[in-house]
């Protein structure tokens, strides 16, 4: 099967924050229509950036007790949590003050897929950003949460790579991350488990551009952080 998430050109950074201030952003469940080209099975999962766990949460802080810290990251100065339930099959994210947080509902896992401790990371800039992602059967499924301060709201829409690999980071030149994604590219009729090439999107969803399509993982750029530069990026398959 094959879905495609929308193209366009990429919102000034202002006008991001100004949305994600504003609480504007809609924090429906996530779809699986927005998810990114899915053209075959995943192979093994990629490396990804791992959180500091624990497992002392307190009462309250899930759904189905009991609780299970899975992640916690400092960004831009405020605290962020990632609070799964005893089956890690849905979870919430605490971000602030530990006496007043701001609660965000994990929606990514109606999609199929399992929280673990690798499963929160985080990026500062302009607009601050926190990526929840999992592992399903089809491949790795990530949900953000954007904003700075006591002011973050989910964005409604899934990124999906089907090589395992998806994370934040900085490539197009302003302050903000854009979503990291790795997808496989069957086109050849190659081994579809080795051509991989890199899917770079904004925090709202917008395709800015692909590398070329490498023969390993580990040739992508900056492999195991995955980083491409922007002059690497191309139109996508």
């Amino acid at each position: 099967m094959e879905v495609f998430a929308v193209r366009g050109r990429r919102a000034p950074t202002a006008v991001v924050l100004a949305m994600v201030i504003c609480g504007l952003v809609v924090a429906a469940a996530l779809t699986g229509a927005a998810v990114l080209r899915v053209r075959t099975n995943p192979a093994a999962a990629a490396p990804l950036t791992t959180s500091s766990a624990s497992t002392n949460p307190r009462a309250g802080e899930c759904k189905r007790e009991p609780c299970k810290r899975l992640g916690q990251v400092p960004v831009a100065g405020t605290d962020v949590q990632l609070i799964g339930d005893s089956g890690a099959a849905s979870g919430r994210l605490l971000i602030g003050s530990p006496g007043s947080p701001q609660i965000i509902e994990i929606t990514v896992t109606d999609l199929g897929v399992k929280l673990t401790e690798s499963s929160l990371q985080c990026a500062a800039g302009a607009v601050a950003a926190c990526i929840v992602r999992g592992v399903g059967d089809k491949g790795t499924t990530g949900q953000v949460i954007a904003g700075r301060s006591d002011k973050w709201s989910p964005l409604g829409r899934a990124f999906f790579s089907a090589a395992n690999y998806l994370s934040l980071a900085n490539v197009v030149g302003d302050s903000s991350p854009e979503v990291i994604t790795v997808q496989r590219d069957c086109r050849t009729g190659e081994d579809c488990q080795r051509q991989v090439y890199v899917q770079v999107f904004g925090l709202g969803g917008e395709e800015l551009g692909c590398t070329k399509t490498y023969s390993r993982m580990d040739q992508l750029p900056g492999y195991p952080e995955i980083v491409p530069t922007e002059i690497q990026l191309r139109g996508c398959p």
